[in-house]
């Protein structure tokens, strides 16, 4: 089969758009790197999908697809089954891999309860005998999680829990009727009960609208109130003039030469030829199961 070449060589090609690459990328072009995205998924915008979509508006009601298993109103293209990309598991396992095939990837999936790393949690083997410590502490990555909650935006209140530090957050909604149930009857017992820390803004934040509880997170977000990729890392990524995305790429191969990375080959789903292009650093963030078949 003809392999097509680009003649450029990106500073970076960074395979995947979701928390990962995303936020790679957001620092990149930030910095002045010239970046190459490839998106095994296709292109997604949510302010062009089902959040305001009525039930009746849909002839199936939003029962699931193959391609939305979660109802065709939920923000998630991808599945456990994905045509064209089966997967095989050990004999006498199951393991059920769910994947994302869209820009954002998983960061369209999530239930964005964002909790930090405790200090117990670096050094696990001096608390119970079991793994190894970690050769950095809580104090170390500290500054790191302040800037992602300064960039992403959270709620929560700081409830001076030791294992359970708190991070720089917005007000948390009003409880509805029924939490306030719960949160006077935990009172009673006296079993802290607290609010959720999630990455939803309840506050103007870096141009995007505060959150109006529409209570339809799962169908993606119109204005970009919750957390995801393609609402929070790669506008402003593009908008640098740094980035390019190339959608519907599905990596085949990191390729190589004298031991060093040198670019990527991957195939377009839509004409199915395979394409290389050269970069002088590759990211690999197409998922914790993905990216290490890529060596």
């Amino acid at each position: 089969m003809q392999i097509i070449e680009s003649p450029k060589e990106y500073d970076v090609c960074i395979v995947g758009s979701g928390a990962g690459g995303g936020m790679a990328a957001h620092e990149l072009t930030k910095a002045g790197a010239d970046v190459l995205m490839l998106e095994a998924g296709g292109w997604f915008d949510s302010e062009d999908f089902a959040m305001f979509t009525w039930p009746y508006e849909s002839p199936r009601r939003g029962a699931s697809t193959r391609l939305q298993p979660f109802g065709e109103f939920d923000a998630c293209f991808g599945g456990w089954g994905i045509k064209g990309e089966p997967y095989t598991t050990t004999e006498g396992t199951k393991f059920d891999w769910f994947r994302g095939r869209m820009l954002g990837g998983r960061t369209n999936h999530w239930g964005r309860i964002s909790l930090r790393f405790g200090p117990d949690d670096f050094r696990v083997r001096s608390i119970d005998g079991r793994g190894d410590n970690w050769p950095i502490s809580y104090q170390d990555i500290k500054p790191y999680y302040d800037r992602v909650d300064k960039l992403v935006g959270l709620f929560g209140t700081k409830e001076g829990i030791p294992n359970a530090p708190g991070g720089i957050y917005m007000d948390p909604p009003e409880p509805r009727c029924y939490e306030h149930m719960i949160k006077n009857a935990c009172d009673d017992m006296g079993i802290p009960c607290i609010p959720s820390r999630m990455s939803i803004i309840t506050e103007s934040h870096n141009g995007r609208a505060s959150c109006h509880y529409c209570g339809q997170c799962n169908r993606s977000c119109a204005t970009h109130s919750n957390f995801s990729s393609p609402s929070v890392l790669l506008p402003p990524s593009l908008d640098s003039g740094n980035l390019q995305i190339i959608n519907n790429a599905m990596v085949r191969k990191v390729t190589y030469s004298d031991g060093k990375a040198t670019g990527l080959s991957y195939i377009n789903k839509e004409d199915g030829k395979e394409y290389k292009v050269k970069s002088r650093v590759v990211i690999l963030a197409a998922s914790a199961c993905e990216s290490p078949g890529y060596y």
